[in-house]
């Protein structure tokens, strides 16, 4: 799947500040992208992360079973 260069600059940042790989997923309003935050993530980490999520149009955290996850959406142009 092709990015444009924000989502690719987004999901690198990402990945930078999780320490984790990152998925991109196609949205009817444009892209998600989401990564794993590793269960030691101590405050310092958590601080990247808010700093590389919060360009996008809207972000959030999920957890589960132990898990967080991290995702953003971005809208793009078609």
């Amino acid at each position: 799947m092709e990015i444009s260069v924000r989502a690719a600059a987004l999901r690198s940042a990402i990945e930078q500040a999780t320490g984790e790989p990152a998925v991109a997923h196609p949205i009817d309003t444009g892209l998600r992208i989401s990564a794993p935050v590793p269960a030691d993530c101590g405050p310092e980490r958590w601080a990247d992360i808010l700093s590389a999520v919060a360009v996008a149009d809207r972000w959030g955290a999920t957890g589960a079973a132990g898990l967080t996850q991290i995702w953003v959406e971005i809208q793009e142009d078609s």
